[in-house]
């Protein structure tokens, strides 16, 4: 199982780099868009590269935030419970969170292979949205193994003697 640390640890750390290169590449465009309208000469379908790109970062950098614990969490409901009900309260939204990200990938999956059957494409640029699709399931598909991880890790080692 150690295996599967490594991994979901490997592929995420990769992806929020990945994340972050997409996002300085986004900043310079943004930069170059600016200065090009200065001159009457704004790159064409810029807003789209942007928003698309935009969705892309944020599903990239989700697993490795979760596996930093940079997420929001409210834990003062939990403080004066015992170890043994926090860690079945920590199951628990886990596992609940690994079914509502299953369940997001497989609905963005489904909608991927709709928008590549029939073709749907942004309106200037004509840049076609499944593999942005696509690569949102994934991302979520890879959320829910790092929330698996999650629970090995802090229930199972932890418990370890």
């Amino acid at each position: 199982m150690n295996m599967f640390l490594r991994v979901v640890a490997g592929i995420s750390s990769w992806m929020y780099s990945l994340a972050g290169t997409i996002l300085v590449l986004m900043m310079l465009l943004t930069a170059v868009d600016v200065i090009l309208r200065l001159f009457g000469r704004p790159i064409t379908g810029t807003y789209e590269l942007i928003s698309l790109a935009g969705a892309v970062v944020v599903a990239l950098s989700v697993p490795q935030t979760t596996r930093n614990k940079a997420n929001v969490a409210i834990d003062f409901l939990v403080t004066d419970c015992s170890k043994g009900v926090r860690n079945g309260l920590f199951v628990f939204t886990k596992i609940l969170g690994m079914i509502l990200f299953m369940l997001i990938a497989w609905y963005l999956f489904e909608k991927a292979t709709v928008f590549y059957k029939d073709g749907f494409v942004t309106s200037t640029l004509q840049f076609p949205f499944y593999p942005v699709t696509y690569t949102l399931a994934l991302c979520c598909f890879i959320e829910s193994a790092v929330l698996l991880a999650e629970i090995y890790r802090n229930v199972i080692i932890e418990a370890e003697p």
